[in-house]
Order: structure tokens, then sequence, then C-alpha cells
């Protein structure tokens, strides 16, 4: 049986646990709350908006409630957009606003990469209101617009993500985690303690 220290260190550790997995999750729906968005924080796994940004940097998102007040120029002025590309809504993208228009009671979106010589043109959504014209998306598409980054830091993310998945990465990536623990609280483990000699 543990010990009544062993116990109480036992205690600490799991508390300690708590209150950080708590913090993250404070501080998570906060930048949510805060930015308007779902998604806050994203990491670049792409490289078509170099020089801007690079793959592996990790990038501050800030949602827009008034299409109208975003800045559609060509590069390097026009506000950089995270939206999801509209025949595959599961997906998102990262590219340059260069143009609004509103149509049918409802704003449009046309967007580049630095890196390409030309306007994107979406094709059709699974909808007959998800793209207009030749290339713009729907509003409803848009999460937000970058307003920070952070060099490199995005590739953390990205590895980490790559490696969860598959099950035996999990569970190699679980082991590692109990791993660190035992290290970092050695008195979790199970001891053996040489008997003391009685003074006489």
């Amino acid at each position: 049986m543990l010990s009544r220290l062993t116990r109480k260190r036992y205690v600490k550790a799991t508390i300690l646990v708590i209150v950080v997995i708590g913090s993250l999750a404070a501080f998570w729906f906060g930048l949510k709350a805060i930015l308007r968005t779902e998604f806050p924080l994203l990491a670049v796994d792409s490289i078509g908006m170099r020089p801007a940004l690079n793959f592996g940097d990790l990038i501050m998102v800030q949602g827009v409630p008034n299409v109208s007040e975003i800045k559609a120029v060509a590069a390097p002025n026009g506000d950089i957009l995270i939206f999801f590309r509209p025949s595959e809504p599961d997906v998102l993208l990262i590219r340059r606003a260069v143009n609004i228009t509103f149509q049918d009671n409802a704003w449009y979106i046309r967007t580049q990469a630095d890196e390409n010589p030309s306007p994107d043109r979406w094709g059709s959504g699974q909808n007959p209101e998800d793209t207009w014209g030749d290339g713009y998306f729907h509003q409803k598409f848009l999460v937000g617009k970058v307003v920070g980054k952070i060099p490199l830091l995005g590739y953390l993310p990205l590895y980490v993500s790559a490696f969860l998945q598959t099950p035996a990465a999990m569970f190699l990536f679980i082991a590692l985690m109990f791993l660190v623990i035992l290290i970092t609280y050695p008195s979790l483990q199970k001891r053996k303690f040489k008997p003391q000699a009685k003074a006489l």
C-alpha cells in the first residue's frame, strides 16, 4: 500500500494536472470569446502565402462580424483570411482577400494566394449560393482574418497532429506522458528501503 506521504504527493500531482488542464481550457475558451472565432490559433501548413506567412508559423485569427470591413486589395496590403473550402466545408484554407462584392443579400469574397499569379476560382459548392461569379465564395465560409503570427511555433501542433493520427502513436504518446510523470514524481514508484539499524 502507498504510504501516507506517497498518497499526499499523488493527490498533489493530480490536483496540479487538473489545475493545468483547467487553466489551458479557460485560456482557450477565453481566447475564442475575445477574438470571436472558433479557431483563434492555427498553424500554417502550406507555403502559398510566402513571404507574409511561412510553413510552421502560428497565427492568431480574429472573427470578422462585418465583411464590408475586410481590406480586399492585392498583396501585400489585403487582409489574410481563414475560411472553409466551399466544396469541402471541413477543410480550412488561408488566402488574401483581393475583392468583395454584395450579391443577393450576402457578401461574396474573392481570394488569392500570394505565390499565385491569378485569383482563386472556387468551383460550385454543395449549394447554389455557396459561390458566385467566376470564383467568389459566400461569407458563411469565412472564419476570420489573421491579426498576428509567431514564426516557427506552429511546427509543434503540426507534428503532434500528424504523429497522433495512428493508434500506435497515440499509445506511445500516452506512455511517454506516464513516464514523464513517474520521472517528475519518483515518489509514485514503489521503493524498497533498507531496514535501519537500531541504536543500542
